[in-house]
């Protein structure tokens, strides 16, 4: 089967792709900032799971902070690259309930995404 998007207009779903896109650009400032705290080029074409590795490596973070960052890596890959594939969206584009907890899974990831770059920045 063969999928192809149309756009909506409906509110939820207008959360939901604000919420992807605020995730994505915080993530890369939190990539950004974890390159800073190592002085490396914060244009070095590095993965987050390369600066994340890294980061481990080198302990400048404390564990706890090392945990939320590799918790923010694997629900951030999970986002980039099984997200929709995983969740058939077309096929709950009309279910209310699907479409509010995946608002709710987002906020709240980008809640957490947030809080550690603010962190971060500190």
């Amino acid at each position: 089967m063969i999928y192809y998007y149309y756009p909506t207009t409906s509110n939820l779903t207008n959360d939901i792709n604000t919420a992807i896109g605020e995730i994505i650009k915080v993530v890369q400032y939190i990539e950004w900032n974890l390159l800073n705290r190592l002085g490396i080029n914060t244009f070095a074409e590095m993965t987050l799971g390369q600066i994340v590795d890294m980061i481990r490596k080198s302990e400048i973070l404390p564990n706890d902070k090392v945990n939320s960052l590799e918790k923010i890596l694997g629900k951030r890959n999970h986002l980039i690259h099984q997200y929709f594939k995983k969740l058939d969206f077309e096929k709950h584009s009309d279910n209310l309930s699907f479409l509010d907890n995946q608002k709710k899974y987002l906020n709240n990831f980008l809640t957490q995404a947030q809080s550690f770059n603010s962190w971060l920045c500190k």
